[in-house]
């Protein structure tokens, strides 16, 4: 709207030149002699030799500061307007209980993802080792009985005998192993993950019972709010009933029907006020009981998986240790009594029978080779991926927990502060805005493509200030952004100008007005 106002103005000053240069401005005053021309009171302004265009101050930088993590409430305001901040200084600080309890979830499964991996590296179990052990004793003891004479039910009560106590000395000697060894690592590990996350589910169910159990409080104060204004609002209408009917009485009339209603609405809102409070008061106690059983019961899986820490920890006793040497010393004996036995079974049988029989010998040894072989690459890559997941989740925890800390992105002025202790921030408004007010610019996006063309970087700028009419400021072209924008059907363009010099009058978003003198001038 002003571009067109002046460029009327300038129209106008051109037609009174016009004017005057045809003659229009004699006057023979009955002597035929013209009158002196008047010199123009500005010098004539064309869309060719300047530009103008509405524009507003800004400071030099400035960011607007918003949380990323949405939903959470306002624990810290560190800063106030008109502070002075440095780079990456807190502002401001979300609760961040939940954040820290997803770090430690995070870092338990870590842990456990470690332990299984550990575990993997390891050698079979002793116990494993024996089974398979025991299964190539019988396999040999087929194959004796396919090479020997004797009946199938002679060898296979050898067999068994061989077996049963093969495998008694094989569970003796693993359990011996295990009692002098002490606890395994992994056993450990798991253990104290198993505690880990005891002691993680307690503390969530502290924190979630305990804001249950506030917000119950909450509700029982708001009610009791709402039953004495419900009280106030009946005794006011009761009084003004009792008073009128004392005057209409005098008349020998009855209190209207509309005034009886009032009273009985206003009688039944405290009845309902009173029921609501009630059933505020009966959640409280459901919350109370909520939070003294789950804590209760979130105690007792903490006392458990310590309890279980503390067997692993400890071991075993040497009583122990000598019944295990005791049934290795029984089964050995009763190894050697059916081997025996079977010696004097063994004989020659057909090749088939023995050929099966080696068979079967071979498939047993196999097994216990794999047993006894390092875990596979695919195993182990599929551990060490599930690991690699649980450290990003770390990671990830980890992050979240920082962004929780609003961090100042550049050094300036606290130029507003929209938090407050308790609230959830605003999803639209910034949260905190800095600014650099060490030097100020003039920005414009009032000039369109017609305009533009005449404009360049480097050329002088004259700025004036609604504010401050009989103030002109010199300034300089510095940076013209090169995509134009859609504004009502007009592509318009911003320039931004920086002031040669500048009045502390000035303040951030005021109006101002820059005449750009272009090339022709």
């Amino acid at each position: 709207m002003r571009n067109w106002i002046i460029g009327l103005f300038v129209l106008a000053l051109v037609g009174v030149g016009i004017f005057f240069a045809m003659g229009g401005g004699t006057d023979t005053l009955g002597l035929g002699e013209p009158t002196p021309e008047p010199a123009p009171l500005i010098e004539p302004v064309t869309a060719g030799t300047r530009v103008v265009a509405d524009a507003v101050i800004l400071p030099k930088n400035h960011v607007n500061l918003t949380f990323e993590s949405s939903g959470v409430r306002v624990a810290e305001v560190l800063v106030e307007e008109g502070a002075q901040v440095s780079v990456d200084q807190p502002l401001a600080r979300l609760d961040t209980r939940d954040l820290e309890l997803r770090v430690d979830q995070a870092q338990a499964a870590l842990a456990q993802a470690r332990a299984d991996y550990d575990r993997i590296l390891e050698s079979a179990t002793p116990e494993e080792v024996a089974e398979a052990q025991a299964q190539i004793a019988r396999a040999q003891a087929q194959l004796r009985e396919a090479r020997g004479g004797v009946t199938p039910q002679d060898i296979a009560s050898a067999q068994a005998a061989i077996a049963e106590a093969q495998t008694r000395l094989n569970e003796g000697r693993a359990r011996l192993a295990r009692l002098q060894s002490g606890p395994k690592e992994t056993d450990v590990a798991d253990a104290r993950a198993r505690l880990d996350r005891a002691q993680v589910n307690l503390q969530e169910q502290r924190n979630t019972l305990s804001v249950a159990k506030t917000n119950a409080e909450v509700e029982i104060q708001k009610q009791a709010d709402q039953i004495r204004d419900r009280q106030a609002e009946y005794s006011q209408i009761y009084w003004e009933n009792r008073e009128l009917e004392n005057e209409l009485a005098r008349f020998n009339r009855e209190l209207p029907q509309e005034n009886r209603d009032r009273e009985e609405i206003a009688l039944r809102a405290i009845r309902t006020a009173e029921q609501q409070l009630e059933q505020a008061r009966l959640d409280l106690e459901r919350a109370q009981q909520a939070e003294i059983t789950g804590i209760a019961s979130a105690e007792t899986q903490v006392r458990e998986a310590q309890a279980n820490l503390d067997r692993v920890l400890a071991g075993f006793d040497t009583d122990e240790i000598e019944n295990a040497r005791s049934q290795i010393a029984r089964a050995e004996a009763d190894i050697a009594e059916a081997q025996a036995r079977l010696s004097r079974l063994q004989g020659e049988e057909r090749a088939g029978r023995v050929a099966a029989a080696e068979a079967g010998v071979a498939d047993a040894q196999a097994r216990l080779n794999r047993l006894l072989a390092d875990p596979s690459a695919s195993t182990l890559a599929q551990a060490q991926a599930l690991i690699q997941q649980r450290e990003v989740e770390v990671r990830q925890a980890e992050l979240n927990l920082e962004k929780a800390v609003l961090l100042a992105p550049i050094a300036g002025t606290v130029a507003e502060v929209n938090l407050e202790i308790g609230e959830i921030p605003s999803a639209t408004a910034p949260a905190v805005i800095i600014a650099d007010f060490s030097s100020w610019k003039i920005e414009t996006d009032d000039l369109t493509e017609l305009s533009i063309v005449n404009v360049t970087e480097g050329q002088s700028v004259e700025i004036t200030f609604d504010a401050i009419p009989d103030l002109a400021l010199p300034g300089t072209v510095q940076r013209i952004k090169p995509i134009g924008r859609d504004r009502l059907g007009d592509i318009v363009y911003t320039v931004v100008i920086v002031p040669d010099e500048w009045d502390s009058r000035l303040r951030w978003n005021m109006t101002a007005t820059v005449t750009i003198l272009t090339d022709a001038d």
